[in-house]
């Protein structure tokens, strides 16, 4: 296990962003509310480092808590944690409220997605009745270079035709 945490430290930096940055002060602290260190004033939980190492342990084996890891484990953790935590406070800071919400609906598109399924048989379809669109630089695009594309445009269009099933849009 030592060795599994050792060697996935390198990941926690990919990891980390996902992080949190909490602020917030509660009268009563429970173990997972300790503070582990700081990064420039910024409070980085015990909560946020058993997080990471809850994800990063493979199926089947026991997850480590930050309190049963040696020192320089530990040490690793909280550095590693630092960028992700500094991120996300500069994004809450600088990120406006249109730019939020429109990513998290990218988010949720890129989410949902992934459950839509298109054949490629359909994707042929389409390139079949639209080839003339498919042109670049006056070359006509072959199926294999616009397939991918396609297959997305068809996804994006089953969400939005699933989401609007149920939905009742009035004019006034």
């Amino acid at each position: 296990m030592k060795k599994i945490i050792t060697t996935s430290l390198v990941a926690i930096a990919l990891l980390s962003t996902a992080a949190v940055a909490e602020k917030t002060q509660t009268p009563v602290k429970t173990q997972e509310d300790t503070v582990i260190g700081t990064v420039d004033g910024i409070n980085i939980m015990k909560s946020e480092a058993n997080k990471f190492l809850s994800a990063i342990t493979p199926k089947g084996q026991e997850t480590k808590t930050f309190d049963k890891l040696e020192k320089k484990q530990q040490e690793a953790i909280v550095k590693n944690l630092a960028p992700g935590v500094l991120i996300k406070t500069k994004a809450q800071k600088e990120v406006s409220q249109e730019e939020k919400e429109q990513l998290a609906a990218n988010y949720w598109m890129q989410k949902n997605m992934a459950d839509i399924k298109v054949t490629d048989k359909e994707v042929k379809d389409i390139y079949d009745k639209n080839k003339k669109l498919y042109v670049k630089d006056k070359k006509q695009l072959t199926f294999d270079e616009v397939k991918e594309f396609i297959k997305m445009q068809l996804k994006q269009q089953k969400l939005v035709a699933n989401v609007m099933k149920t939905a009742k849009v009035v004019v006034k």
